[in-house]
């Protein structure tokens, strides 16, 4: 079943030949908590500059506006939950309340929040898309609660990258919106442009200037939904003039800053 709502999207898929649709597994960020149990497969999971070997049974939990993607290994049959939902499908203080450092869990089979996914495939088989909606939400409350609560030898560790792309993400994040070019971070590391470009494109699958904009326009996103217009906070979220962030909105998002409440939960 796929759910998909202004506040939710659910969908859980068995891949028989992952590599065969790479459209599903995109490297990107977005203005949602993203949630994905993995049943089975032999993948690797990136968030930022940390790198996952996922388990079976490993639970993968992406803040907003967190670059990630999976990279799978070979044609080994995939398969997981994935959920997806905005700031206010919950009380917002539940997901924040989540520790930072906490972004894989190791779930065992006989586990609370192994319990959980296996109940919601029943309710997924055996209830409307509507009341499935219903109890997903009281599903993901309850898993949040039992995040909280996770012991430090479930949490799953990351191999990461080296630490000069640590190193760059912190300082890139720590002046997101005052950055006036991809200059001023390669010479705060002591390196040309050309090493920061292949460094990003080597290890992270994607350019500085386009990790930057992405970011910047998930800001952007996020006040225009908490109702702030477009005209006002362009520059707050370290674009030059309007014009300039209006055609990238709509060329990232696929529609105006102005539509931004009448569409569906990306």
């Amino acid at each position: 079943m796929e759910i998909e709502t202004d506040q939710i999207k659910y969908n859980h898929f068995c891949y028989k030949n992952p590599t065969a649709i790479p459209e599903n597994f995109q490297k990107h960020s977005h203005n949602t908590y993203e949630i994905i149990f993995f049943e089975k497969g032999d993948a690797t999971y990136v968030i930022e500059d940390k790198s996952y070997q996922l388990k079976r049974g490993d639970l993968v939990f992406i803040r907003p506006i967190k670059y990630h993607y999976i990279e799978l290994k070979g044609t080994s049959e995939y398969s997981r939950f994935n959920v997806a939902f905005s700031k206010s499908f919950l009380d917002e203080k539940l997901p924040e309340s989540i520790p930072d450092s906490l972004e894989i869990i190791n779930c065992p089979k006989d586990s609370l929040i192994a319990e959980l996914f296996a109940r919601m495939e029943y309710y997924e088989n055996n209830y409307d898309k509507e009341s499935f909606v219903v109890l997903l939400r009281c599903l993901i409350t309850e898993l949040l609660y039992n995040m909280r609560n996770v012991k430090n030898d479930l949490s799953g560790k990351s191999a990461g990258f080296s630490p000069f792309i640590t190193e760059a993400i912190d300082y890139i994040n720590a002046r997101l919106f005052t950055l006036e070019s991809i200059r001023e971070v390669s010479d705060s590391l002591y390196v040309s442009e050309q090493y920061l470009f292949r460094q990003f494109q080597t290890q992270l699958k994607i350019s500085p200037k386009k990790y930057i904009n992405s970011k910047r326009l998930l800001y952007a996103q996020d006040m225009i939904r908490r109702g702030m217009k477009p005209t006002e906070i362009y520059l707050n979220c370290g674009f030059e003039s309007y014009p300039g962030f209006y055609k990238q909105y709509v060329k990232t998002f696929g529609y105006p800053p102005s539509q931004e409440k009448n569409v569906t939960l990306k």
